[in-house]
């Protein structure tokens, strides 16, 4: 019977290990294989995945308190399997959460390199981590690699059933309630193994709980740009392409640019520099069987020389499932024209509280006024903005706060232009204060000839008339202005 039990194990490890290889066929250590060139039709393969082997999606369990049990009577516990494709999962771990009651219960390994090795894994309910309950139950596996950063998961839904003191099975009978000598953590019973195949294959394994284990296939392409292309990096960066995945895969695709993108591990979120892309297929919003994206200026870490852009195919339901696809590309940024240099004048003109300022801007080489120059600065405190017109000024007010205060009037300005270098220039005058309440002493008229002339005679006339009344009268008397 041990041999029998021990010949079986061995070749359903066996059988599994040959699943994982259909699974997940490449593998990660440069040392295995050889390099292929890198291309769109080279992608990199799912590193992680997991599964759970027993109980199967639908299963029924008994509960008795918080004691659960399986149709054989036996105490409920979970199975399962992980793939890596370096084929080493000694530096991973394997935990598990029901009816999302966190934290997430350690599961024990039990691979053939002992139990560090979560190739195999099975974990036990116990009084300390009961929540399940009748009806459905939601049972989600972890795997977990690198330090935390390469993570996998799957579920199994199973239905809970109340214990009424007898499993309903025509070759097993427990009453728990009437045996207290019966043991309510029974061991595992191998009793049926006696009466299985010992020559298991493939085809009885699809026929079984491992029934379509096979990730199916996925895959993605970049189509634009194509390998070795040179792209701008000043300029927008249109990357589009193409995936395969089955119709009820949750999935989506993700770009980034530049040399450190990385392998990342299937899961829900992680951080990167991957940025997700719009969706383009048939099926509508949510299809990345065609999809694309525009990576703006400056938001990238491409710099000039060979660099790479990377898009990866996420999957995450039903199974967890990466693909990736990267092409070597030429980054470069042009070099600028060289700029050009400009004159700029600042001049203040007008009186009393009607003063302003004249900035002037022009071509330092050709003397050409420069039009529709962006000119901005400041008066004192006061800003001000605004454009040259035809003739390359820009006139702007003084304000009668500055002017009243008499305080020096300190002018700075920066001036822009599309082929030219940036020019800031300042410059003060005095100020002189200004009361508005004042007006101008008026002055005094100058007499015009014509009307001198006219009072004189008015004069003369005036000392001949008194000098000829006198006369008549005898009387001969100089008048002392005559």
């Amino acid at each position: 019977m041990i041999i029998l039990i021990l010949s079986t194990f061995v070749l359903l490890s066996g059988v599994v290990l040959s699943t994982h290889a259909q699974i997940l066929p490449q593998n990660n250590n440069p040392a295995a294989t050889t390099p292929e060139p890198i291309s769109t039709s080279s992608p990199v393969k799912n590193p992680y995945g997991i599964r759970i082997t027993d109980p199967t999606n639908g299963k029924q369990f008994f509960i008795n308190g918080t004691n659960y049990y399986n149709d054989d009577g036996q105490k409920l516990s979970v199975k399962g399997f992980s793939v890596a494709n370096s084929g080493n999962l000694t530096n991973c771990d394997v935990s598990l959460v029901t009816n999302n009651k966190f934290p997430y219960q350690p599961a024990n390994g039990t691979g053939p390199q002992g139990k560090d090795d979560y190739s195999k894994w099975s974990y036990t309910f116990g009084s300390k981590y009961a929540n399940l309950h009748e009806g459905s139950n939601k049972i989600t596996s972890k795997l977990t690699c690198e330090s935390g950063s390469a993570k996998a998961y799957y579920s199994v839904n199973i239905t809970g059933v109340k214990f009424n003191g007898t499993i309903p099975k025509p070759t097993t009978s427990l009453n728990l309630a009437s045996q207290p000598n019966v043991s309510t953590t029974p061991t595992l019973n191998y009793s049926k193994l006696e009466n299985k195949p010992n020559n298991l294959s493939g085809d009885t394994l699809h026929k079984s709980n491992l029934e379509n284990i096979d990730i199916p296939v996925t895959n993605i392409r970049i189509n634009s740009p194509i390998n070795g292309a040179t792209i701008n990096v000043d300029e927008p960066i249109t990357v589009n392409g193409t995936s395969e995945y089955p119709s009820n895969y949750d999935c989506e695709v993700m770009v980034a640019a530049g040399n450190s993108a990385g392998v990342i591990a299937p899961a829900s979120a992680n951080h990167s520099n991957f940025k997700t892309t719009l969706p383009f297929g048939n099926n509508g919003t949510e299809d990345y069987r065609e999809w694309g994206t525009v990576l703006e200026p400056g938001t990238t870490t491409l710099k000039n020389g060979s660099e790479s852009l990377t898009a990866k195919l996420q999957c995450y339901s039903p199974l967890s499932s990466v693909k990736f696809a990267k092409v070597n590309v030429i980054a470069n940024s042009p070099i600028p024209a060289e700029l050009k240099t400009m004159d700029v004048s600042i001049d203040k003109s007008g009186e009393g509280l009607n003063q302003r300022i004249i900035i002037g801007a022009s071509d330092a080489e050709t003397n050409e006024p420069l039009t529709q120059t962006l000119i901005t600065g400041s008066i004192n405190d006061n800003k001000f903005s605004g454009s040259t017109n035809t003739e390359g000024k820009f006139t702007t007010t003084i304000s009668s706060d500055v002017l009243e205060s008499g305080d020096t009037i300190n002018v700075s300005v920066t001036v822009t232009k599309d082929g030219y270098k940036l020019k800031k220039t300042s410059t003060s005058f005095e100020g002189t204060p200004i009361n508005p309440s004042e007006t101008p002493a008026e002055r005094p008229e100058e007499p015009s000839t014509e009307r001198s002339d006219n009072e004189k005679d008015l004069t003369d006339r005036i000392f001949d008339d008194v000098q000829k009344q006198l006369s008549d009268q005898g009387i001969n008397i100089p008048l002392p202005f005559g």
